[in-house]
This record gives C-alpha cells, sequence and structure tokens, in this order.
C-alpha cells in the first residue's frame, strides 16, 4: 500500500473542503447578478382618480355631458342620428354625413366613435317629425299589413348585406372607429320584437355576417336578448364578435347572459358593453359591471340626476364609472442598475388590472431611456404584456442596450398605441408627463 506524506494529505484535504464549500453555497457571480438589479415603483393613483382611456368607463350618448362633470367621455356613440333612413334616403342614395359628423367629434377628443344602423324604431321622437326621412327606407319590404320590416325576406337581407359592405368600404379602415352595433334587426335594433314576425336563425346570422364582414378588423357587438344558442353560433362564425346589453342595472340586464356560463366567459377575450336602463338601480348596475366584465356604460338616459340618489348610489355609481372595462397600474420595474452597453438585459414587469374587464386592443409597451448628458433617447419595446390582464400578472422580456454610449439614463415608461391614434395609455399612477410617459428612476451604462 502506497503511503502519502503529509504534505499531499493535507492537499487533498484543502481540495476536498473547497469543492465541498462550492456546492453548498451560492455561485459568486449569481450573487453578484442579484444584487446589481434595482426595482422601481410608481405612485398609485386612488380609484376615484379618472382615466380618460378609449373603450372603457363612460361614453357619449345622444349629446348627453358626461355625468358627473369631472368624468372625462371621448367616446361617442350614435344611435338616433345614424338610422337606416337617413343612410340611405334611396336606394344607393346615400348620405354619410352623420357618420363623418360622429367620427370627427370623436376625433377631436381623441376617443373613438361607435354606432348602431336601426331599421326599426317604434314610438320613436324621428318618427314624428315630417321634415325627417322614415327609419324604415321605402325600398325596405314589410311584413303584409304593418309597418315592421320583413326580416325573413330576402330582399331586406340584401339591401342590409348592401349598406353594411358600403359602410364598411368607406370606414372600415378609419381609426377612429372603435365598434360597430350589429343593430338592424327587431326594435331599435335591440334583437328583440313584440309585433310580427320574428326572424329565422339563417336570415338572423345573415344579418350578423353582413356587419362582421364588412368591418373584419373591428369590434362589432351583438345584443343579448338574442336566444343562446344563437349567440353562441354567431360567436363561433365571427372572432371579432363581442356583446352588448342595453339594460345595466335592471335585473338580469333584460338579458341572456346571466342564465348561460358560456356567454359569461365572452368577456375574458372579446368585449362586453352598456348603457343604463332607463329603470336602472345604480348599486345593482355596479355589481353587474363587475360580475358581468363591462367594459362600457353611457349615462344618456340614465332615469335620475346625481343629486336625487341616496349616499349608497352615488358611491355604486362612482365605483361602475371607475371598474368599467380595463383600469390597469403598474406595481414594479425590474432592471440591472448598471447595464453593459451592446448586450440584451432583462426587464421584468408587474402589472395589476383594477378594472372589470381587460382591454382588446394591442397596446405596446415601451420603455424609454434618456441620457442624462446629451438628452438622447432610446426606445425598446416590452412587447404586449397587458393582453388579456385581469387581476395581477408579471412579466419579463430581454431587450437589447445596443447603440447606448457611457453615462446615466433616465428611465420612462409608456403604453402605446402602435397605429399612432390613441394617446398613450393612462394608467392608474401618478407622475403622468405631458408626453403619456411615467419616469420610473435611473440607470446606469457602462
Amino acid at each position: 500500500m502506497m503511503k502519502l506524506s503529509w504534505r499531499a494529505l493535507a492537499s487533498a484535504a484543502a481540495v476536498c473542503g473547497i469543492a465541498a464549500t462550492l456546492a453548498g453555497a451560492p455561485q459568486p457571480a449569481a450573487d453578484a447578478a442579484r444584487a446589481t438589479e434595482r426595482t422601481f415603483r410608481v405612485a398609485p393613483l386612488g380609484m376615484t382618480a379618472d382615466l380618460p382611456n378609449p373603450l372603457r368607463g363612460q361614453y357619449r350618448w345622444l349629446g348627453a355631458e358626461p355625468t358627473p362633470a369631472t368624468v372625462t367621455s371621448n367616446d361617442v356613440y350614435y344611435r338616433d342620428q345614424v338610422y337606416w333612413g337617413r343612410i340611405e334616403k334611396a336606394d344607393n342614395a346615400w348620405d354619410f354625413s352623420w357618420i363623418d359628423s360622429g367620427l370627427a367629434e370623436a376625433g377631436a377628443r381623441g376617443g373613438r366613435f361607435g354606432f348602431r344602423v336601426m331599421a326599426y324604431c317604434p314610438g320613436c321622437w324621428m318618427g314624428t317629425r315630417a321634415d325627417l326621412p322614415p327609419v324604415t327606407p321605402a325600398f325596405v319590404p314589410r311584413q303584409a299589413g304593418s309597418d315592421v320590416p320583413d326580416w325573413n325576406s330576402p330582399t331586406f337581407v340584401a339591401q342590409w348585406r348592401e349598406l353594411m359592405a358600403e359602410l364598411g368600404r368607406r370606414y372600415g379602415d378609419d381609426p377612429r372607429l372603435g365598434y360597430v352595433d350589429v343593430g338592424g334587426y327587431g326594435a331599435y335594433g335591440e334583437w328583440h320584437v313584440w309585433e310580427g314576425e320574428r326572424v329565422s336563425d339563417a336570415n338572423g346570422l345573415a344579418l350578423v355576417d353582413a356587419v362582421a364582414s364588412a368591418f373584419p378588423d373591428t369590434h362589432v357587438l351583438l345584443n343579448t336578448m338574442t336566444p343562446v344558442p344563437f349567440t353562441l353560433k354567431a360567436l363561433r362564425n365571427h372572432r371579432n364578435l363581442g356583446l352588448r346589453t342595453d339594460s345595466l342595472g335592471c335585473p338580469d340586464m333584460y338579458s341572456t347572459v346571466p342564465g348561460d356560463r358560456r356567454l359569461q366567459s365572452v368577456w375574458r377575450t372579446r368585449p362586453f358593453f352598456s348603457e343604463w336602463c332607463t329603470r336602472a338601480d345604480p348599486v345593482l348596475g355596479a355589481q353587474q359591471v363587475r360580475r358581468f366584465h363591462i367594459s362600457t356604460l353611457s349615462s344618456g338616459n340614465m332615469p335620475w340626476r346625481g343629486t336625487e340618489l341616496t349616499g349608497r348610489q352615488r358611491t355604486a355609481y362612482a365605483t361602475a364609472l371607475a371598474t368599467a372595462g380595463y383600469r390597469i397600474k403598474i406595481r414594479s420595474l425590474t432592471l440591472p442598475d448598471v447595464l453593459d452597453a451592446g448586450r440584451k438585459v432583462e426587464v421584468r414587469t408587474a402589472w395589476t388590472n383594477q378594472g372589470a374587464a381587460p382591454t382588446y386592443d394591442a397596446w405596446d409597451v415601451r420603455l424609454t431611456f434618456v441620457h442624462a448628458a446629451t438628452g438622447r433617447r432610446v426606445t425598446r419595446s416590452l412587447g404586449r404584456p397587458l393582453e388579456g390582464l385581469v387581476d395581477t400578472a408579471a412579466r419579463s422580456r430581454k431587450i437589447s442596450t445596443k447603440g447606448m454610449k457611457a453615462g446615466r439614463y433616465d428611465v420612462h415608461l409608456a403604453v402605446v398605441d402602435p397605429s399612432g391614434y390613441s394617446a398613450p395609455m393612462h394608467l392608474a399612477n401618478a407622475g403622468r408627463t405631458a408626453a403619456g410617459t411615467y419616469r420610473v428612476g435611473a440607470v446606469r451604462v457602462r
């Protein structure tokens, strides 16, 4: 047996001890990397803060001012103004002036425009005006012995498709257009009738298809007074089709959604818009906004004034306005305290959506690094971490520091409409700049 010298034994023991120490301890490089990270936080805003983002909260309807006046309403919705007989007084004799007006109003406010074309409006104000064209154009067939359109006539369906195709050609690519109600069928375009023959499923689906196909890149909304099987089939046929109810704050919103779990899950990927019922209870309405994930609502036909509400009702109404749609805040942003120029670095963000629904539009999150000495700006995209965001989420993205010179940089975050139309998203955070960004802190590049 070979004997080892005391020097060899000591050397072996030292090597074993070092290996054991290395195996049982964190790697110094990992410790150093973790120690150089820095987490920035941006102060949050309270739930009463006004967030004037598109396709959320309150919209303008029938020219009514926002209620209360402290709430910004930039989105505009037309219905009575753009009925079928006003747009097309005679076959292919078009008058687009009212839709142009609505788009102009929304555009001047930086909001989005939505509209519904009605083919039938029993008892409506325009029917008493001799100076206005009828709601149902003369070339549209009626049911025998009545003024109700013949919903199942091939001519009705063909004329409706022609109308929507013309509107789609003219407005389908307009960035000011936010959504189109299917409209058309039933009293007020609400997809319910109380007299005459009802539309067949085949013709009803054809009416929906006419709108959804004419506006393939726009949110299209179907009123949820339709039977559940019909609604589900229409949703399967068109990925851009969402839902609408005209009766927020009334029992079950006079909608089929509360009775069907499948319809109750549509909000995860498609919007659900609404307006207050004429007999609305604001307490019930606030509960429905949260439970059914309503994105928008209107005060245009509220049955009460704010001064007439009890304290509990006023609180509920304010909650409904604040939580309808998306209400997003950034909780934190983490990145290395020192960035190596020319290399990729990891950026981690944490978000909360305090609203009832996600945003259904594409928003890019961007970081802008501003060199403290020269003012030079470098912007990097973090992609679309807000897509489908409900409750809370953490996201990670690597960005390149290529082209960044050594020095200190202020870091700003913005949530940007990639089309360039909408202003950067108002977050539920303090410190928004005039450019729509939020300063999150400073880092150094070496």
